[in-house]
């Protein structure tokens, strides 16, 4: 009996770095939805296709740099993510997972999404829900983490960008 409990315990310690891999990705997976629905990352493509219009501004395409905008063009989505997978820490470490569901509950609700897309055309009930929603406590712990989350965000967004500038000018360069 005893060498059964031993043989169980060990089982569980060794299926455990698993299960909290699996759990972390599923908070990562979380954020990752949250970010989406709260606008986020249409910021970062609005980003990712900016630094296109100025690349192609200071290196227009030709036959030479021509694999280097096709990487480029291919590589919006890898790049996101990547953004992403950058964020998501920040949000871990501020909330927990019952508020990161909360906050994405808001963002995918109609109202949620109406405020995303133009808060001007809120109706009165609609602008009720997002009162309410930022007055919770969920609301209230997002209003008082905003100036960190600015700071640490701020930091991976200038990370990322630079990042992704000197790729590009790197391949349609280099050519």
């Amino acid at each position: 009996m005893k060498k059964f409990k031993v043989t169980v315990i060990l089982f569980v310690m060794a299926c455990m770095p698993a299960l909290i891999r699996a759990q972390e990705n599923k908070v990562v997976t979380q954020v990752g939805t949250y970010l989406e629905a709260n606008g986020t990352m249409r910021q970062y493509a609005d980003a990712y296709q900016q630094l296109l219009i100025l690349m192609e501004k200071q290196y227009p395409k030709t036959e030479a740099n021509k694999n280097g905008w096709t990487f480029l063009e291919r590589n919006e989505p890898k790049a996101l993510m990547e953004i992403k997978d950058l964020l998501a820490p920040i949000y871990i470490q501020h909330f927990t997972e019952e508020e990161l569901n909360q906050m994405f509950s808001f963002y995918t609700s109609d109202t949620g999404k109406q405020l995303v897309a133009n808060k001007e055309e809120l109706t009165e009930d609609q602008r009720n829900t997002v009162q309410d929603f930022f007055y919770s406590p969920v609301g209230q712990k997002l209003n008082e983490k905003k100036a960190a989350l600015t700071k640490e965000i701020a930091a991976v967004s200038e990370y990322w960008s630079k990042d992704l500038y000197q790729t590009a000018v790197l391949l349609l360069q280099g050519e």
